[in-house]
């Protein structure tokens, strides 16, 4: 996230995030899924437990990582919208 902006709202414990990167364009097909969203991130206490329930919905995770700040994987929804969930435990 070095070439973009991030605006934090909420507190330590809850928020929600919003970058923009001004290097992104959005004809580059990496970037323009959902349009004009990238994707929407949320934090859980139990990564391997919500993976579980995504997978329970039929559906299929991918991207798993595990660096600073955290570990996550990523899911496409119904509606083709990406979910970015990450444990900072």
């Amino acid at each position: 996230m070095s070439a973009g902006h991030t605006i934090h709202i909420g507190t330590d414990e809850q928020y929600i995030a919003l970058y923009s990167n001004p290097t992104v364009h959005a004809a580059d097909p990496k970037f323009n899924k959902g349009e004009p969203m990238n994707h929407i991130g949320v934090t859980v206490e139990d990564l391997d437990a919500v993976e579980a329930k995504v997978v329970a919905a039929g559906l299929k995770p991918f991207g798993h990582d595990d660096y600073d700040p955290g570990r996550r994987f990523y899911f496409f929804d119904w509606n083709g919208i990406e979910w970015e969930v990450v444990s900072y435990e």
